[in-house]
């Protein structure tokens, strides 16, 4: 065989492989982001549950905090792209595990009926980055239950019960 000749064929088989090991690598990059994702979203319903069944049922910073934000920005996640507030489902549930309709109310039954705080996370998409296989994964529902523990409120023997901020 010419020598000449042989050289068009070394760049077309480096076009075809080098195709192939970028699309396995931009995978593996995608896989690893998708992974950390799927972890970043446990520790928001997880950390969000625990901010609620600590802190008073009016505080606005609890999802705030939940989606690694600071108390006081109110945009979307600095973390997680595309999650936002919005994005997070907060439920106060009795103890059969029924939602309580308006665990704001002031009365002290309403406040005793608390019994455990959910935070889910239902619907995110994750947007993947592959050139030429870009596409939109919906991931599954995220959700965390705690028992309700103080939900802000420190009562003293004799005495009006204290709301303390988150």
């Amino acid at each position: 065989m010419n020598a000449r000749r042989m050289r068009g064929v070394y760049v077309v088989e480096f076009a075809i492989v080098g195709l192939l090991l970028f699309i396995v690598l931009f995978g593996v990059l995608e896989m690893g982001r998708l992974f950390f994702t799927v972890n970043a979203l446990n520790e928001t319903v997880r950390r969000g549950a625990r901010l609620a069944a600590v802190c008073e049922i009016h505080e606005p910073r609890i999802l705030r905090r939940a989606i690694f934000n600071a108390a006081e920005d109110s945009g979307a996640s600095s973390l997680i792209a595309n999650l936002e507030t919005a994005d997070l489902t907060l439920v106060y549930l009795d103890e059969s595990g029924a939602a309580i309709a308006n665990p704001a109310q002031a009365s002290a039954t309403g406040f005793n009926a608390i019994r455990y705080v959910q935070l889910r996370v239902e619907n995110f998409t994750f947007d993947l980055l592959i050139p030429g296989l870009s596409g939109v994964i919906t991931l599954p529902p995220f959700s965390s239950t705690l028992p309700r523990e103080s939900l802000g409120r420190h009562a003293e023997p004799d005495a009006v019960p204290e709301i303390t901020p988150c």
